[in-house]
């Protein structure tokens, strides 16, 4: 009874200093890892997406190394464990896992980390219409910071089932589009208001100016204004105007909305 009572216990403090020994060789893995990318970033270009991902694949590894140890340790399945292992394989356990969808998420985000349809930092917008900043690609998870300061946790395995917009990939300048419906004779004026209000705005983007190496590129027209439909009392005109940033393109399409609603109220055009 005695050496029962010594292994049950022998066994407790063993699980608890194998949890405690996870979690401590986890942190200096994260911050060796840290300290290298600070001291070699000066010479090489550090991958955030890539980076983040093996910070957390590392951490995995110890965790899973430490669970398997833990059920080794406890009574009545350690002999489940030892013929899983043994009879299936490892790599036949490792498959069948796969499967199911917590190792879907990671098969997900190892895809994720080597074509990079996103990476950390990242503007993108979900099947669903939500669209935020990527801030961090876990194993299981994919972490969005969203204009509101809200962070849209989603699924690996779900956010690579489906298509996404990636605003900053390759380009990031994006072309805001508005559409006004106004009662007026003086059109013409209303469209000079239009590309005036547009090209004054700060996150206005000349897209005309193309550098001569980027000469085989079509030219752009940086604002333009186009007629769309007509009707008996009104027209509607389509403002498109390039902004330099897709962080920006929000809020500039905010302000020229209320510029145009201002400038028009004074210059006597009905909207």
């Amino acid at each position: 009874m005695i050496k029962g009572v010594f292994l049950d216990f022998f066994h407790s403090v063993s699980i608890i200093l194998i949890l405690i020994a996870a979690l401590v060789l986890s942190q200096l893995a994260r911050k060796a890892l840290n300290r290298y990318a600070r001291t070699t970033s000066r010479n090489i270009r550090i991958n955030p997406t890539t980076f983040s991902f093996l910070k957390n694949a590392i951490s995995f590894v110890i965790f899973a190394v430490a669970i398997i140890l833990v059920i080794h340790l406890i009574p009545g399945l350690e002999k489940l464990a030892t013929t899983l292992w043994a009879s299936a394989g490892i790599l036949s356990v490792v498959i069948g896992l796969a499967t199911q969808q917590t190792f879907g998420n990671i098969v997900s985000g190892i895809f994720i980390v080597i074509y990079k349809p996103f990476r950390i930092g990242d503007s993108i917008q979900l099947p669903n219409g939500r669209h935020g900043i990527v801030e961090d690609i876990t194993l299981q998870f994919t972490v969005i910071n969203n204009a509101e300061n809200r962070h849209i946790i989603v699924p690996n395995s779900v956010i690579t089932r489906d298509y996404i917009i990636n605003s900053t990939i390759i380009d990031d300048k994006v072309c805001n589009q508005i559409d006004i419906k106004i009662v007026t004779t003086d059109i013409d004026r209303a469209m000079n208001l239009l590309k005036e209000i547009a090209i004054a705005h700060p996150d206005f983007y000349d897209a005309s100016v193309i550098e001569e190496k980027d000469e085989i590129l079509p030219k752009i027209t940086p604002v333009l204004v186009q007629v769309i439909d007509l009707a008996d009392s009104w027209i509607t005109l389509r403002l498109s105007v390039w902004c330099r940033s897709s962080a920006k393109a929000f809020s500039m399409k905010s302000d020229l909305l209320l510029e145009i609603k201002k400038r028009f109220e004074s210059e006597g055009i009905k909207i």
